[in-house]
């Protein structure tokens, strides 16, 4: 009987044989294929890209060889996994990300990040390839931590004493560790991110005329996806080689928003507590203007109107 993952493999070269990789079309992987690395499948497939791809669930092959060229089963605790054919290709996007859950494991962040970086970094260093190779890392804007609602940009310092800010902070610095001649990295903090299947709007919008448990008076960022998809794109388009906040334009607190929402809406207010419920806490004005300056534009500046 054919297993599953022959059956993933099958799938796999018949999807090659109907697909031609366009000429300008690179090698390209993503570690990471969940929300945002799906999306970016999606885009990358249609610009005609070679693409691998990995999932921590082996469930997920067939599922994940329609999107790419080559599914990949890679779990960064699992010390038989590699990322060796990372080693000569023209791109890879890191997007891991660790498994959703109501409470935030530090363990399994470390397992995520830490040890997914690990293993691209030794694959990286035995590259032989003379080809240039650009990485872009996916990290968030809440290592900026509670500033107090102040502009900021990126060269703020970082919050590393809560523990996961510590763990991507810590991670950015390893994925700059490879930045050399040939090897480009980008990094993109990340906002909230809002999109198809993920309707932040509408879900402040419920909230209308009751209690949101959350301090309503810090600034948090948010990002959509498809600004996302597009700032990665430019990344790789454009071989960006820095740190740079991906945030559309919003600066509002968590009241001012709903507030705005709520009244677009012509529904009641909803009321915000003004005390921190959690210990990790945003509390920023994130500019996005270095990118810009660079001509990335947003097809979505704000969450209002």
């Amino acid at each position: 009987m054919t297993s599953s993952p022959d059956l993933a493999s099958l799938y796999q070269l018949l999807a090659k044989k109907q697909r031609p990789i366009l000429p300008s079309g690179e090698q390209r992987a993503i570690l990471g294929c969940g929300y945002v690395g799906e999306a970016v499948a999606k885009t990358w497939r249609q610009q005609g890209h070679e693409l691998w791809g990995t999932t921590t669930r082996r469930e997920r092959l067939n599922e994940l060889a329609e999107l790419v060229d080559t599914p990949v089963v890679f779990d960064s605790s699992d010390s038989s996994s590699s990322l060796d054919f990372t080693k000569n290709l023209d791109g890879v996007l890191v997007s891991f990300a660790p498994s959703k859950s109501a409470h935030v494991d530090i363990n399994q962040y470390r397992n995520t990040f830490l040890g997914g970086l690990e293993l691209l970094i030794d694959a990286l260093k035995r590259r032989s390839s003379e080809t240039p190779l650009q990485l872009v890392h996916l990290s968030s804007c809440g290592v900026y931590g509670n500033r107090r609602g102040a502009m900021t940009d990126e060269n703020a310092q970082l919050d590393c004493l809560h523990p996961v800010n510590e763990v991507l902070a810590r991670a950015e610095e390893m994925i700059q560790s490879v930045r050399s001649k040939t090897v480009n990295v980008c990094i993109l903090r990340l906002g909230g991110i809002y999109g198809p299947g993920r309707d932040i709007p509408g879900m402040l919008l419920s909230a209308a005329g009751s209690t949101i448990q959350r301090n309503g008076q810090n600034v948090p960022c948010w990002v959509h996806l498809d600004d996302i998809v597009r700032g990665i794109n430019f990344a790789f388009e454009h071989k960006l080689n820095e740190i740079y906040n991906l945030v559309n334009d919003t600066q509002y607190t968590g009241q001012e928003l709903t507030d705005r929402l709520c009244e677009l809406a012509g529904l009641p207010t909803a009321k915000w507590l003004s005390v921190d419920t959690t210990d990790r806490v945003l509390n920023a004005r994130v500019s996005n203007a270095k990118l810009k300056r660079l001509g990335f534009t947003l097809t979505q500046p704000s969450m209002v109107g």
